[in-house]
Protein backbone atom coordinates (compact mmCIF):
# COMPACT_ATOMS: atom_id res chain seq x y z
CA UNK A 1 0.00 0.00 0.00
CA UNK A 2 1.18 3.51 -0.96
CA UNK A 3 1.52 6.07 2.00
CA UNK A 4 2.80 9.57 2.87
CA UNK A 5 5.51 8.01 3.83
CA UNK A 6 6.66 5.70 1.27
CA UNK A 7 5.94 8.41 -1.04
CA UNK A 8 8.81 10.50 -0.01
CA UNK A 9 10.93 7.26 0.85
CA UNK A 10 10.90 5.25 -2.05
CA UNK A 11 14.26 5.90 -4.05
CA UNK A 12 12.78 6.11 -7.73
CA UNK A 13 9.88 9.07 -5.68
CA UNK A 14 12.80 10.46 -4.04
CA UNK A 15 14.80 10.90 -7.20
CA UNK A 16 11.93 12.38 -8.74
CA UNK A 17 10.83 14.86 -6.24
CA UNK A 18 14.59 15.83 -6.24
CA UNK A 19 14.94 16.11 -9.89
CA UNK A 20 11.40 18.93 -9.80
CA UNK A 21 13.17 20.75 -7.25
CA UNK A 22 16.15 20.97 -8.77
CA UNK A 23 14.54 21.82 -12.51
CA UNK A 24 12.62 24.84 -10.03
CA UNK A 25 15.88 26.11 -8.49
CA UNK A 26 17.97 25.59 -11.56
CA UNK A 27 15.69 27.41 -13.56
CA UNK A 28 16.44 29.83 -11.25
CA UNK A 29 19.99 30.85 -12.27
CA UNK A 30 18.86 32.43 -15.46
CA UNK A 31 16.00 33.56 -14.47
CA UNK A 32 17.78 35.64 -11.68
CA UNK A 33 20.33 36.48 -14.35
CA UNK A 34 17.52 37.62 -16.76
CA UNK A 35 15.81 39.90 -13.56
CA UNK A 36 18.94 41.49 -13.37
CA UNK A 37 19.21 42.73 -16.74
CA UNK A 38 15.98 43.99 -16.87
CA UNK A 39 16.09 46.00 -13.50
CA UNK A 40 19.37 47.18 -14.64
CA UNK A 41 21.06 45.84 -11.08
CA UNK A 42 23.92 43.96 -12.71
CA UNK A 43 26.07 46.05 -10.21
CA UNK A 44 24.29 47.07 -7.44
CA UNK A 45 24.52 44.94 -4.66
CA UNK A 46 21.32 46.58 -2.65
CA UNK A 47 19.48 45.74 -5.71
CA UNK A 48 19.74 42.36 -5.92
CA UNK A 49 19.62 41.74 -2.15
CA UNK A 50 15.96 43.78 -2.65
CA UNK A 51 15.44 41.73 -5.51
CA UNK A 52 16.27 38.44 -3.26
CA UNK A 53 13.96 39.85 0.08
CA UNK A 54 10.68 40.57 -2.53
CA UNK A 55 11.04 37.11 -4.25
CA UNK A 56 11.92 35.33 -0.89
CA UNK A 57 8.73 37.54 0.94
CA UNK A 58 6.16 36.83 -2.08
CA UNK A 59 7.06 33.28 -1.94
CA UNK A 60 6.58 32.91 2.16
CA UNK A 61 3.21 34.65 1.80
CA UNK A 62 2.10 32.70 -1.47
CA UNK A 63 2.87 29.32 1.37
CA UNK A 64 1.23 30.68 4.02
CA UNK A 65 -1.98 31.86 1.98
CA UNK A 66 -1.74 27.55 0.97
CA UNK A 67 -1.68 26.60 4.08
CA UNK A 68 -4.20 29.09 5.39
CA UNK A 69 -6.35 27.55 2.46
CA UNK A 70 -5.82 24.29 3.56
CA UNK A 71 -7.28 24.32 6.50
CA UNK A 72 -4.00 24.43 8.71
CA UNK A 73 -3.50 26.39 11.21
CA UNK A 74 -0.20 28.74 10.73
CA UNK A 75 0.53 29.56 14.46
CA UNK A 76 2.99 27.06 15.53
CA UNK A 77 2.15 24.69 18.68
CA UNK A 78 5.15 25.17 20.63
CA UNK A 79 6.78 28.37 21.30
CA UNK A 80 10.27 27.35 21.19
CA UNK A 81 9.82 26.58 17.37
CA UNK A 82 9.15 30.01 16.66
CA UNK A 83 13.31 30.43 17.72
CA UNK A 84 14.06 27.25 15.49
CA UNK A 85 12.29 29.63 12.47
CA UNK A 86 14.12 32.55 13.06
CA UNK A 87 17.44 30.76 13.07
CA UNK A 88 16.71 28.76 9.80
CA UNK A 89 15.20 32.07 8.09
CA UNK A 90 18.46 34.29 9.08
CA UNK A 91 20.52 31.01 7.56
CA UNK A 92 18.91 29.92 5.34
CA UNK A 93 17.48 33.19 3.31
CA UNK A 94 19.41 36.02 4.57
CA UNK A 95 22.72 35.01 5.65
CA UNK A 96 22.97 32.45 2.72
CA UNK A 97 21.99 35.12 -0.05
CA UNK A 98 23.95 37.78 1.11
CA UNK A 99 27.26 35.76 0.84
CA UNK A 100 26.04 34.60 -2.32
CA UNK A 101 25.23 38.17 -4.22
CA UNK A 102 28.45 39.65 -2.68
CA UNK A 103 30.72 36.51 -2.65
CA UNK A 104 29.79 36.19 -6.75
CA UNK A 105 30.47 39.39 -7.50
CA UNK A 106 34.24 38.56 -6.57
CA UNK A 107 34.70 35.51 -8.16
CA UNK A 108 33.80 33.26 -10.88
CA UNK A 109 30.54 31.49 -11.48
CA UNK A 110 32.82 28.65 -12.07
CA UNK A 111 34.65 28.75 -9.15
CA UNK A 112 31.47 29.60 -7.16
CA UNK A 113 29.38 26.36 -8.26
CA UNK A 114 31.83 24.24 -7.42
CA UNK A 115 32.34 25.64 -3.95
CA UNK A 116 28.54 24.90 -3.03
CA UNK A 117 28.91 21.81 -4.53
CA UNK A 118 30.82 21.12 -1.54
CA UNK A 119 28.15 21.51 1.09
CA UNK A 120 26.78 17.97 0.60
CA UNK A 121 30.05 17.45 2.05
CA UNK A 122 29.50 19.54 4.37
CA UNK A 123 26.08 18.17 4.73
CA UNK A 124 27.25 14.48 5.14
CA UNK A 125 29.58 15.21 7.82
CA UNK A 126 27.13 17.18 10.39
CA UNK A 127 24.54 14.54 10.00
CA UNK A 128 27.10 12.29 11.02
CA UNK A 129 28.08 14.45 14.35
CA UNK A 130 24.45 15.47 15.04
CA UNK A 131 22.55 12.22 14.08
CA UNK A 132 23.53 8.96 15.42
CA UNK A 133 21.55 7.02 12.35
CA UNK A 134 22.76 8.47 9.85
CA UNK A 135 26.25 7.42 9.24
CA UNK A 136 29.15 8.28 6.77
CA UNK A 137 29.64 4.71 4.86
CA UNK A 138 32.05 3.57 1.88
CA UNK A 139 28.80 4.04 -0.63
CA UNK A 140 28.05 7.41 0.37
CA UNK A 141 31.55 8.84 0.14
CA UNK A 142 32.05 7.46 -2.55
CA UNK A 143 28.94 8.51 -4.04
CA UNK A 144 29.34 12.00 -2.81
CA UNK A 145 32.65 12.14 -4.63
CA UNK A 146 31.17 11.09 -7.76
CA UNK A 147 28.73 13.67 -7.41
CA UNK A 148 31.55 16.47 -6.76
CA UNK A 149 33.11 15.67 -9.86
CA UNK A 150 30.15 15.75 -12.16
CA UNK A 151 29.84 19.51 -10.55
CA UNK A 152 33.59 20.25 -11.31
CA UNK A 153 33.29 18.94 -14.87
CA UNK A 154 29.90 20.44 -15.47
CA UNK A 155 31.64 24.06 -14.76
CA UNK A 156 34.71 23.14 -16.02
CA UNK A 157 35.96 25.60 -18.99
CA UNK A 158 39.23 26.28 -19.78
CA UNK A 159 41.39 28.45 -17.58
CA UNK A 160 38.26 29.98 -15.15
CA UNK A 161 39.29 27.57 -12.86
CA UNK A 162 42.14 28.78 -10.64
CA UNK A 163 43.40 28.65 -7.13
CA UNK A 164 43.25 31.96 -6.39
CA UNK A 165 41.09 33.05 -3.30
CA UNK A 166 40.00 36.22 -1.52
CA UNK A 167 37.79 36.60 1.50
CA UNK A 168 34.84 38.36 0.17
CA UNK A 169 34.89 36.17 -2.89
CA UNK A 170 35.16 32.56 -2.36
CA UNK A 171 35.63 32.62 1.22
CA UNK A 172 31.49 34.39 1.17
CA UNK A 173 31.12 31.40 -1.25
CA UNK A 174 32.20 28.98 1.10
CA UNK A 175 29.88 30.34 3.94
CA UNK A 176 27.07 30.50 1.95
CA UNK A 177 26.85 26.74 1.38
CA UNK A 178 28.02 26.47 5.26
CA UNK A 179 24.78 28.71 6.25
CA UNK A 180 22.68 26.42 3.91
CA UNK A 181 23.92 23.11 5.55
CA UNK A 182 23.72 24.41 8.77
CA UNK A 183 19.95 25.17 8.25
CA UNK A 184 18.88 21.62 6.89
CA UNK A 185 20.84 20.43 9.82
CA UNK A 186 17.83 22.76 11.88
CA UNK A 187 15.32 21.90 9.54
CA UNK A 188 15.86 17.99 10.21
CA UNK A 189 15.90 18.66 13.77
CA UNK A 190 12.47 20.44 13.97
CA UNK A 191 10.44 18.95 10.94
CA UNK A 192 9.20 16.26 13.45
CA UNK A 193 6.99 18.86 14.98
CA UNK A 194 6.26 21.97 12.45
CA UNK A 195 4.63 21.26 9.48
CA UNK A 196 7.54 21.35 6.41
CA UNK A 197 5.40 23.75 4.49
CA UNK A 198 5.07 25.96 7.44
CA UNK A 199 8.37 25.63 8.14
CA UNK A 200 9.33 26.95 4.59
CA UNK A 201 7.00 29.50 5.12
CA UNK A 202 8.00 31.34 8.23
CA UNK A 203 11.90 30.98 7.42
CA UNK A 204 11.30 32.78 3.99
CA UNK A 205 9.55 35.87 5.43
CA UNK A 206 11.83 36.22 8.35
CA UNK A 207 14.63 35.97 6.08
CA UNK A 208 13.53 37.89 3.58
CA UNK A 209 12.68 41.08 5.78
CA UNK A 210 16.40 40.84 7.38
CA UNK A 211 17.44 40.42 4.19
CA UNK A 212 15.42 43.57 3.32
CA UNK A 213 17.06 45.30 6.43
CA UNK A 214 20.32 44.94 5.23
CA UNK A 215 20.14 46.00 1.58
CA UNK A 216 19.29 49.21 3.56
CA UNK A 217 23.02 49.92 4.48
CA UNK A 218 23.48 49.76 0.73
CA UNK A 219 21.22 51.06 -1.40
CA UNK A 220 17.41 53.01 -1.23
CA UNK A 221 14.76 50.27 -1.98
CA UNK A 222 14.33 52.96 -5.32
CA UNK A 223 16.86 51.42 -6.73
CA UNK A 224 14.86 49.12 -7.91
CA UNK A 225 12.28 49.81 -11.04
CA UNK A 226 9.95 47.01 -11.66
CA UNK A 227 7.95 46.62 -15.08
CA UNK A 228 5.20 44.37 -16.23
CA UNK A 229 7.60 41.70 -17.75
CA UNK A 230 9.94 42.00 -14.58
CA UNK A 231 6.82 41.96 -12.49
CA UNK A 232 5.77 38.10 -13.90
CA UNK A 233 9.44 37.06 -13.62
CA UNK A 234 9.21 37.97 -9.78
CA UNK A 235 6.30 36.62 -9.38
CA UNK A 236 7.61 33.36 -11.22
CA UNK A 237 10.87 33.33 -8.92
CA UNK A 238 8.32 33.14 -5.39
CA UNK A 239 6.52 30.39 -7.18
CA UNK A 240 9.26 28.39 -7.88
CA UNK A 241 10.73 29.05 -4.69
CA UNK A 242 7.66 28.38 -2.48
CA UNK A 243 7.08 25.13 -4.39
CA UNK A 244 10.82 23.83 -3.94
CA UNK A 245 11.61 25.01 -0.70
CA UNK A 246 8.26 23.18 0.82
CA UNK A 247 8.50 19.47 -1.48
CA UNK A 248 12.70 19.92 -0.33
CA UNK A 249 11.57 20.08 3.57
CA UNK A 250 9.25 17.25 3.83
CA UNK A 251 11.92 15.20 2.02
CA UNK A 252 13.94 16.00 4.45
CA UNK A 253 11.72 15.11 7.21
CA UNK A 254 11.25 11.52 5.67
CA UNK A 255 14.84 10.77 4.53
CA UNK A 256 18.02 10.89 6.04
CA UNK A 257 20.58 14.09 5.55
CA UNK A 258 23.39 12.12 4.28
CA UNK A 259 21.40 10.38 1.65
CA UNK A 260 19.99 13.90 0.60
CA UNK A 261 23.34 15.59 -0.16
CA UNK A 262 23.89 13.72 -3.24
CA UNK A 263 20.58 15.06 -4.53
CA UNK A 264 22.18 18.36 -4.13
CA UNK A 265 24.36 17.64 -6.83
CA UNK A 266 21.36 17.97 -9.24
CA UNK A 267 20.89 21.48 -9.15
CA UNK A 268 23.90 23.04 -10.91
CA UNK A 269 23.04 20.56 -13.27
CA UNK A 270 19.76 21.52 -13.95
CA UNK A 271 20.91 25.12 -14.14
CA UNK A 272 23.77 24.60 -16.57
CA UNK A 273 21.15 22.28 -18.86
CA UNK A 274 18.31 25.16 -18.44
CA UNK A 275 20.65 27.68 -19.19
CA UNK A 276 21.41 26.07 -22.65
CA UNK A 277 17.91 26.17 -23.33
CA UNK A 278 16.79 29.49 -22.32
CA UNK A 279 19.93 32.02 -22.99
CA UNK A 280 20.95 31.91 -26.55
CA UNK A 281 24.85 32.48 -25.59
CA UNK A 282 24.58 29.22 -23.54
CA UNK A 283 26.12 25.99 -25.34
CA UNK A 284 25.42 22.29 -24.60
CA UNK A 285 28.97 20.78 -24.10
CA UNK A 286 29.64 16.92 -23.24
CA UNK A 287 30.96 17.79 -19.58
CA UNK A 288 27.56 18.53 -18.66
CA UNK A 289 26.26 15.17 -19.86
CA UNK A 290 29.16 13.23 -18.29
CA UNK A 291 28.85 15.26 -14.84
CA UNK A 292 24.65 14.55 -15.20
CA UNK A 293 25.77 10.55 -15.14
CA UNK A 294 27.87 10.73 -12.33
CA UNK A 295 25.42 12.69 -10.36
CA UNK A 296 22.79 9.68 -11.04
CA UNK A 297 25.14 7.52 -9.98
CA UNK A 298 26.25 9.30 -7.32
CA UNK A 299 22.16 9.59 -5.89
CA UNK A 300 21.90 5.90 -6.23
CA UNK A 301 25.03 5.18 -4.06
CA UNK A 302 24.07 7.33 -1.56
CA UNK A 303 20.52 6.46 -1.36
CA UNK A 304 20.95 2.24 -1.81
CA UNK A 305 20.22 0.88 1.67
Amino acid sequence: MINRENLFTWPPAVFFWALICAMLWGSAFPMVKTGFVMLDIQHSTGGKLYFAAYRFLLAGIMIFAGVFVSGKSIVLSHKRDYGAMVLTGLLQTTLQYTFFYIGLSNTTGVKASIIIGSGSFFLALFSHLWFKDDPITFRKSTGLILGFVGIVLVNFKGDSLDFHMTLTGEGFILLTALSSTLALVVVKKTAGRVYPPLMSAYQLVIGAVALFLFALFFESPAVLVFSGPSLVLLLYLSFLSAAAFSLWYVLIQYNRLSSMAAYRFLIPVCAALLSVALIDTEHLHWPALAALVLVCLGMVLTSRE
